[in-house]
């Protein structure tokens, strides 16, 4: 099947991104290695920004993140917390509400943005923001998501705004940023309530799959035109990770790329227990297609999921983008759609 330019693109940004974060860390070594001058400035430096990291010493105490990365994360946003703040993500503005920061800009989104930010400006869409309108804003900031960084830094950087980038495409990358935002805002507070909260939620969900067989699930992305298999660093994937089943991505076809493009023979070659479908169009029209597709391949009768009438759509509202206020009801689907 022919990938859509769109879905070819988006991986390939998110993979280059990933280069350049990682590309960054042998420098810093070596000039720690060689200069010891600047070890010493660099500690101390690093000593006052992990002091600035440390949540706050009134008794809340933080979710367990990594560090090390909340860190790095945090010091994109410098020492003072940015008084006027675009979101150029709809998860990100979802952060931004729980924390109670309101943003002077969101992104234009078919998906429903929080009740309180209905007159804030927008933007144009994640993937395209109007440059010329943030401009106008005069932010002190843009937050964008992390996996588009290169995207979003080709059209700000000419316009000379100030940027930070968060991860969120899964529900951990989700908490984490969650967490650093709200050390950025100095809303631990609230941060710590919610995701408590969510945690229990996350353990109740977990308690429903005890006991019972876990299922090799295959996660699709797509519509009636192209399909992507997901793994479990996607939002849906994360979902379904933790309430135990078996990604066919990583732990049967062997793959560690976050999208891989969808072939008949990876489909019979895993044989999934559970085939799920995100689709940003006609759910019925793209599950009636991809049916269609395997039974051509003649195999399809032999697949467990469709043997057990195991194929089916997730909802796009609460799958469609990643979401730490809808994670609560996408448990609760994601563990009917694997265990019921």
């Amino acid at each position: 099947m022919k990938i859509s330019r769109k879905w070819a693109l988006y991986a390939s940004l998110s993979l280059l991104a990933f280069t350049v974060a990682c590309s960054n860390q042998p420098t810093a070594n070596e000039a720690n290695q060689t200069n010891e001058s600047n070890e010493t400035k660099g500690n101390a430096a690093n000593e006052k920004q992990d002091e600035t990291n440390k949540p706050a010493a009134d008794g809340v105490t933080a979710i367990a993140v990594d560090e090390a990365k909340a860190a790095e994360l945090q010091a994109q946003f410098g020492q003072e917390a940015p008084a006027k703040v675009v979101s150029a993500s709809v998860a990100i503005s979802e952060i931004l509400d729980v924390l109670g920061v309101m943003p002077i800009g969101v992104p234009t989104s078919t998906v429903e943005l929080p009740a309180a930010f209905k007159d804030v400006q927008r933007i144009g869409s994640a993937l395209k923001p109007d440059v010329e309108q943030v401009t106008k804003l005069q932010p002190d900031l843009v937050l964008g998501p992390e996996s588009i960084k290169d995207s979003l830094e080709k059209q700000f950087k000419p316009a000379s705004l100030k940027t930070a980038y968060i991860p969120s495409d899964s529900l951990e990358e989700l908490k984490l940023s969650m967490v650093v935002m709200s050390r950025v805002f100095k809303q631990e507070q609230k941060a710590n309530e919610f995701l408590a909260n969510l945690e229990k939620q996350e353990s109740e969900a977990a308690k429903q799959a005890e006991g019972k067989t876990a299922p090799k699930v295959m996660l699709l992305f797509g519509s009636a035109e192209s399909f992507m298999l997901m793994n479990e660093n996607t939002f849906p994937g994360s979902i379904a990770k933790k309430l135990g089943a078996s990604n066919v991505v990583s732990d049967v076809l062997k793959s560690d790329e976050t999208y891989v493009m969808l072939n008949m023979e990876n489909v019979v070659a895993a044989n999934p227990d559970v085939i799920l479908l995100v689709s940003h169009g006609d759910p019925d029209t793209a599950i009636k297609k991809f049916e269609e597709d395997v039974k051509k391949n003649g195999a399809w009768d032999k697949l467990n999921a469709f043997k057990n009438g195991k194929v089916s759509a997730l909802d796009y509202n609460l799958f469609g983008v990643a979401s730490l206020v809808k994670a609560a009801d996408a448990y609760k689907e994601m563990t009917t759609k694997l265990y019921q």
